[in-house]
């Protein structure tokens, strides 16, 4: 009996103990989105992390640094958004496709060098992004691309087929060639058998493909910021830097945060809709076959 009880005593030690952990660890996770939810409606000034801060009374929570944020930027929000948008989905969209037949290439066709090439795209997405600022604006100057929308486009798009084509190339491994084979004999042509059969079954990686091109422009400052020279396509990341940082070098912190979380929500809106299918992609987009 003393055995039973003493190994009862050591489970529920053990359970006690990594619930703790747990919740430490939620916490921890979750607090920093707290802190910015509650410093977007405070009226106090954040110069410390305090329990006044942390914990305000009702009469000091209010919506001033949603109205600034909304209503007194310049450019306006709106124009900041539609500007973000357009940047972000052209390069989702783009990105996108161009994965998917980088995919059914790099996984279905057996050309001489397709190894290696894989391996050089793999070493590609090794370096960081900010590398090649500086080629392509060269490059774009010659163009008279700077300051235009394609001029951003273009590169959010290849930087999305870059990861996302290895990753779509790795799902449809895991697709048996019998499925195409069988809609070949069917009389479906190569390229029908593409969008009618591979392209359906392949819609988590592809969805997943598309938020990770989306995110990538729509929260991007380093190319903005040098390709970018009108305040007519400005985007939101290039105003929440300019608001972060301020004129005066005061910071409203209020503003800051309340801007941050409004420009989120599309990125959350996104999430919601297409969830099933980026859940899908992250968990089957690693499967070889």
């Amino acid at each position: 009996m003393r055995r039973r009880r003493g190994r009862r005593w050591v489970r529920l030690l053990r359970a006690a103990a990594s619930h703790a952990v747990l919740i430490l660890a939620v916490v921890f996770a979750l607090f920093p989105i707290y802190f910015i939810v509650i410093t977007s409606f405070s009226t106090i000034p954040i110069a410390s992390i305090t329990a006044q801060v942390l914990i305000p009374k009702v009469g000091q929570l209010t919506f001033a640094s949603y109205r600034a944020a909304l209503y007194t930027q310049s450019p306006a929000f709106t124009a900041l958004l539609e500007n973000s948008l357009i940047f972000a989905g052209s390069a989702a969209a783009i990105g996108m496709g161009l994965a998917a037949f980088t995919g059914f290439a790099l996984s279905k066709f057996n050309f001489p060098g397709r190894r290696a090439f894989v391996y050089f795209i793999l070493i590609i997405s090794l370096f960081p992004s900010f590398l090649l600022i500086i080629p392509y604006y060269f490059m774009f100057a010659k163009l008279d691309l700077i300051d235009t929308y394609p001029g951003l486009i273009i590169p959010y798009s290849a930087g999305a087929v870059v990861f996302s084509g290895i990753l779509v190339k790795n799902y449809m491994d895991s697709i048996p060639d019998d499925i195409e084979e069988a809609a070949l004999i069917d009389g479906l042509s190569r390229t029908g058998a593409f969008f009618r059969v591979l392209i359906p079954l392949c819609t988590p990686v592809l969805g997943l493909a598309a938020f990770l091109a989306f995110v990538g422009p729509y929260t991007d400052y380093a190319l903005a910021h040098v390709f970018i020279t009108s305040s007519a396509k400005e985007t939101l990341a290039l105003n929440l830097y300019a608001i972060a940082t301020g004129d005066t070098g005061e910071q409203n912190y209020g503003v800051v945060t309340a801007f941050a979380l409004v420009m989120s929500l599309p990125i959350v809106a996104f999430y919601i809709a297409f969830q099933r299918y980026i859940i899908g992609g992250l968990t089957l987009g690693g499967v070889r076959g």
